[in-house]
């Protein structure tokens, strides 16, 4: 339910920002880009006992950072229990536990790590309960379970304690499913939100006390607490309240109308919203880009924009239902949460922006999916490290691929009506990929094994080729040619798309068995050109693709700041495309972050020299140039490339403005060098 890497690298030209995007359509793309998100489990086999229940207690201490807790945790054991583990937040340490008898238990905490011993071996099937208390500081990532990533904290500033924290004492770590009472006491002047139906606060002298009960099983262990502006909105079916920081009401309106908008619309997808209820929260800059829970949606300061930013705020709402309410049976079943997340992120895509923008946003996804698809397949998530973009690329991305290509092959019907009966069946329950596979051969009224053994167990893509002639008719023209890939076992419709001359392209759906099948297309006017899948509607690659992808990796490397490998990653790109305009101006960002200025300015150069696709490279190549002048001391030349870049009239990502701005003032290194990015 994450969707953003906190890991902040010097910016390095236009990619795709969350914040400065040059369009609403292109703000829609962002969502896939959303990072490294969502909790998988680590843990494949069952566990030893259940949680069913917590009960907290907690209060916070924002000034000192500091958080004091304690929990009644009710469960009930698989099998007789001596010990029992659970995940703990590293910078918070357990002062005390006992047993239902009130007996103290021996415990042992090392990293992550919590186990408590019995005296006396709890029964199998029999509810049990123990209590502990715990608490430290929570005022930094140190400690958390994603090393850098700052899940939980305390500050006067806010405080948010994500499940994915574990600022709790957590069993199976999203496999676990459980109801919850919190009780959470701050300053008076703070306002908290969590999961569940509230309580009247109660207040002193000393504080305000809030209180949840979420009597469903699901993962209501997250808490956002600070000062706000509580501003409430409408939507058919569900109440929306926005929590806001001082400053940016302005956001209410536009935020809540789009947010009523995509419950609306999931709601008639995929059944009514769980809760009934939505609290959209902003938190601060410093953690994830976007974090859901049951009735909540955290958005970081940085998520909210104008134009909105539909395409992050649809993707963490629709874990309202791929998660909240359906959740996958173990870490390799993660695809049904991240990757259907994704996925419906992608599919209000095309509600609110139309085809086009659906099959562009697929295409970055299919792009993003290939970086990584060897590493292992779908069904072996649980060998990948969360926050990673392995596990990005095939459980978020492959994993939407999954069913954007079940949809194509199973129809738009049946695969809607899986996703329902998903809702409807397995409501407040978790699900494992072999359920799913049956609901949609159901559904579908298709076996459907030869799908999930390609497209899940399996690794491996197409790569397609054709061959084809024109021939003449009396009504026209035919096209008669073949279609070609490399993996025995595949088995999909492949899409088949003719343009011709003055009219309307031709599309054929060709169902391809094995390696070879053919096509005959015929046509009015004179064809043009034959494209296979031209609406990205399978996992491939092809040329143009092969590019983007080796690119995709280049720009990782530089997201994680290993540039002399992203330097070897983009020169392999020249070597297939030596034109390419956009690789050219990647080496020149590397080059001028390590003040190689005479290698930045020869890439920066060779840019405007190449394909100048996409169009940015022009304006922002002659930009760097400038900067690279400034830098060097030569004012004059600088002010030319500035000069330059204002009569190319393309502001993409603010470029214009930075190229006014360093007109009047030379650019700095101190001064920063311009829009924060992400890979494009």
């Amino acid at each position: 339910m994450l969707s953003n890497r906190t890991k902040a690298n010097p910016p390095l030209g236009p990619r795709l920002s969350r914040t400065t995007l040059d369009s609403p359509l292109r703000l829609l793309l962002t969502f896939f880009l959303a990072a490294l998100t969502s909790p998988a489990q680590a843990q494949t086999s069952p566990p030893s006992f259940e949680v069913t229940n917590y009960t907290i207690d907690a209060e916070l201490f924002p000034s000192t950072h500091i958080l004091s807790a304690k929990a009644r945790i009710d469960f009930v054991p698989n099998s007789d229990l001596t010990v029992m583990r659970f995940e703990l937040h590293s910078a918070l340490r357990v002062k005390k536990a006992t047993d239902s008898a009130g007996q103290a238990l021996s415990f042992s905490q090392e990293s992550l790590n919590v186990q408590f011993n019995f005296v006396n071996p709890q029964v199998a099937g029999k509810p049990s309960r123990i209590n502990v208390e715990w608490g430290g500081s929570l005022a930094s990532a140190d400690g958390s379970p994603v090393e850098g990533l700052k899940l939980a904290y305390v500050s006067t500033e806010g405080s948010y304690l994500f499940y994915s924290a574990r600022w709790f004492p957590v069993n199976a770590y999203g496999i676990n499913r459980f109801s919850a009472t919190l009780h959470i006491s701050v300053p008076l002047d703070t306002t908290v939100i969590a999961s569940g139906k509230p309580s009247a606060p109660v207040r002193s002298s000393a504080g305000v006390t809030y209180a949840f009960e979420y009597d469903q099983k699901s993962f209501p262990g997250t808490i956002i607490a600070g000062k706000y502006a509580v501003l409430p909105s409408t939507a058919e079916g569900a109440s929306i309240a926005l929590y806001l920081k001082p400053g940016h009401e302005n956001f209410a309106g536009p935020y809540g109308d789009t947010a009523a908008k995509i419950l609306s619309f999931f709601s008639n997808e995929f059944g009514p919203l769980p809760s009934g209820q939505l609290a959209l929260v902003e938190i601060d800059d410093n953690t994830v880009g976007g974090y859901a829970a049951p009735g909540v949606v955290a958005l970081a300061s940085r998520g909210f924009s104008n134009p909105v930013n539909y395409g992050l705020l649809a993707h963490e709402i629709s874990h309202q239902w791929w998660r909240c309410l359906v959740s996958p049976a173990s870490a390799d079943d993660a695809f049904l949460d991240e990757g259907l997340a994704t996925y419906s992120a992608a599919l209000y895509v095309n509600e609110a922006a139309g085809q086009a923008m659906f099959e562009d946003t697929m295409q970055k996804i299919e792009v993003s999916a290939l970086t990584h698809e060897s590493e292992a397949s779908i069904s072996q998530a649980s060998h990948l490290h969360e926050y990673t973009p392995e596990y990005d690329s095939i459980v978020f991305k492959k994993g939407a691929m999954v069913f954007h290509m079940l949809r194509w092959v199973i129809g738009d019907n049946a695969f809607l009506k899986t996703l329902r009966d998903m809702t409807q069946q397995y409501a407040w329950k978790s699900i494992s990929t072999a359920g799913f596979e049956k609901l949609a051969e159901k559904a579908s009224g298709q076996d459907l094994r030869f799908f999930f053994a390609q497209w899940v167990d399996s690794t491996g893509v197409p790569q397609f080729k054709k061959s084809w002639a024109v021939y003449r008719t009396q009504k026209g023209y035919q096209v008669v040619g073949k279609v070609q890939q490399d993996l025995d076992i595949f088995r999909m419709p492949v899409e088949v798309r003719v343009y011709v001359e003055g009219r309307k392209p031709v599309t054929q759906r060709v169902e391809m068995v094995g390696t070879t099948s053919d096509f005959t297309v015929n046509t009015v006017t004179k064809p043009m050109k034959v494209v296979i899948d031209p609406a990205s509607r399978l996992l491939k690659f092809d040329d143009d693709t092969r590019i983007q992808v080796e690119m995709a990796r280049g720009d990782q490397l530089v997201q994680e700041q290993a540039y002399l490998e992203a330097i070897k990653q983009y020169q392999a790109v020249l070597e297939i495309n030596k034109n390419s305009s956009l690789a050219h101006y990647r080496l020149g960002e590397v080059y001028l972050k390590l003040h190689n200025f005479n290698a930045a300015m020869e890439e920066f150069r060779a840019a405007l020299g190449g394909d100048l696709q996409p169009r940015w490279v022009d304006v922002w190549s002659h930009l760097s140039i400038g900067k690279v002048f400034d830098l060097t001391g030569q004012r004059d030349r600088a002010l030319n490339e500035y000069q330059k870049a204002l009569q190319t009239n393309d502001n993409t990502q603010g470029a214009l403005d930075l190229a006014n701005k360093y007109t009047q003032k030379a650019y700095s290194e101190d001064a920063g060098q311009g829009p924060t990015t992400a890979s494009k």
